[in-house]
């Protein structure tokens, strides 16, 4: 885990000089999942963004020993999304793939902005990349001085599905143990589990199998990974069905035992998140910030920002046994609210005593019928390292399929009372397919609906990418799909 702190002091450092501790390689590790089909896929924010024509992308196909069966190179310099089909269009036998980007220029920054699509037989799993073999020493001194517990993990309470968390090892073999701690108000339980996996490779674990105390529990789950030397990997987390299905997010630190992750004060801590019609929304929030007593309150917003209801407020002791399970759908129902007047919701977090923590996760739900899609998310607040004169580039991965509804959604956080009015370019395999300009007010959200942008699906299912410039730094998109018929959903923030 790296500092917050030292991460802001790295991104001043390369607001100050672009050429500063320059970076010229990122990589993510690519897991195969049984019953299913991965692929990647990214925009070319490295020409696009940053006019760097100059870029290739190593694909390793890995076995199970963590020998290399084939590596093949690409290169990357259209303006257009890339799709890699792994297993069908690679190698079909391989166990995990090693992803890595090159470039004589700057690329910035170490992380590239992949998506890692799992296929199911009615689902996808749709996550950020969340390791990376590190590039040096140096950067393993800054990753990997401060050992945490990953939290943020959702146990499945439906019987007939599972949870389970997929381990990874780095450029050697690991050869150690793993530690999972369950907490509860009613119980307190731990168990270590022995693993032996070879060098780029990976295991997946169930609860069921490993924890089968804490099966369909209700509680907070802490599992602690061995320090890997060059390598740093959240856990990819989720939950599972016998057929295949899946849907899955990563960990997020354990940040509770880290001393001075605080701000300098105590402003609030806020983020406003999309309502979809049609699905259920939750906000979870377990105790892993900061040593903190927190009162988290919800603001139901309509289309223009203003406050239709106010919540009570939810407390959560960090460290502690208890979390937080947000029914928003309930809660407009608990309210004189029409709930077709319910565009958003803002949540707000206020330190009893002391400074705000930096760092405030939690998960954001979206479910219909099926699997529930759980985004990580980190909290917004106006200390953060920004600027109000240099435009911000986001962009996200959508998936365009005739047998899923697809939404963009916008979030605005911003400091102005003014609404941000933004062009949104939609790209393909092809390049720019797109531009479609919406509004969207201070403090709520608005959606587009995919398949009114670019028409009904046909043929094979697509990946599609949205770019947004904006000098607003706190504006958020969203992507959220659900399968039409199983009625499980998939979703994740912008980059």
């Amino acid at each position: 885990m790296k500092s917050l702190r030292d991460v802001e002091k790295t991104r001043l450092d390369s607001y100050e000089d672009a050429q500063k501790n320059s970076t010229h390689r990122s990589s993510l590790l690519v897991p195969t999942i049984p019953n299913t089909q991965v692929s990647i896929s990214f925009l070319n924010h490295f020409l696009i963004k940053r006019n760097n024509p100059n870029v290739g992308l190593r694909l390793t196909a890995v076995d199970e020993l963590g020998a290399r069966i084939s590596t093949r190179l690409f290169p990357i310099n259209e303006p257009r999304v890339y799709t890699f089909h792994l297993q069908r269009d690679f190698c079909t036998h391989a166990t995990s793939y090693l992803v890595e980007f090159f470039s004589s220029s700057n690329m910035v920054i170490p992380f590239p902005a992949v998506m890692v699509n799992h296929r199911g037989p009615r689902s996808y799993s749709t996550v950020h990349s969340f390791n990376r073999v590190l590039n040096d020493i140096f950067e393993d001194d800054e990753i990997n001085t401060i050992q945490v517990e990953e939290g943020a993990i959702d146990i499945a309470q439906d019987p007939l599905t599972s949870t389970f968390f997929t381990v990874y090892a780095g450029q050697h073999r690991l050869q150690d143990e793993i530690g999972l701690r369950f907490k509860s108000n009613s119980m307190s339980l731990s168990t270590t589990l022995a693993v032996d996996i070879p060098r780029l490779t990976h295991q997946i674990f169930t609860l069921g199998s490993v924890f089968p105390e804490i099966e369909h529990q209700q509680g907070v789950l802490l599992i602690r990974q061995p320090r890997q030397d060059m390598f740093y990997g959240r856990l990819l987390v989720g939950q599972t069905l016998p057929s295949g299905d899946l849907s899955a997010n990563h960990s997020y630190y354990d940040g509770s035992q880290v001393a001075g992750e605080y701000w300098d004060d105590a402003q609030p801590s806020h983020r406003t998140y999309p309502i979809v019609d049609g699905l259920n929304t939750s906000i979870r929030i377990y105790p892993i910030q900061s040593a903190s007593t927190l009162g988290f309150t919800v603001l139901i917003k309509d289309a223009s920002g203003s406050t239709l209801a106010t919540s009570k407020e939810f407390e959560l002791v960090s460290p502690g046994n208890a979390w937080l399970d947000i029914d928003i759908n309930q809660l407009i129902a608990s309210f004189d609210v029409q709930p077709h007047t319910a565009r958003a919701f803002t949540l707000i977090a206020k330190p009893k005593t002391g400074n705000t923590p930096m760092r405030i996760n939690h998960q954001l739900v979206f479910s219909g019928s099926g699997l529930e899609s759980s985004i990580n998310v980190s909290m917004q607040n106006f200390n953060i390292l920004h600027s109000n004169d240099r435009p911000r580039t986001t962009w996200g991965q959508l998936i365009h399929s005739a047998n899923y509804d697809t939404w963009l959604a916008f979030a605005n956080d911003g400091e102005s009372s003014e609404s941000s009015i933004v062009d949104v370019k939609f790209f393909s395999e092809s390049g720019l397919e797109k531009t479609t300009q919406v509004s969207i007010n201070q403090g709520t959200s608005t959606q587009l609906l995919l398949s009114e942008v670019l028409g009904e699906a046909v043929g094979d299912d697509q990946f599609i990418w949205f770019e947004v410039e904006s000098p607003n730094y706190f504006l958020t998109e969203w992507s959220v799909s659900k399968h039409k018929i199983s009625g499980h959903c998939m979703g994740e923030h912008s980059f």
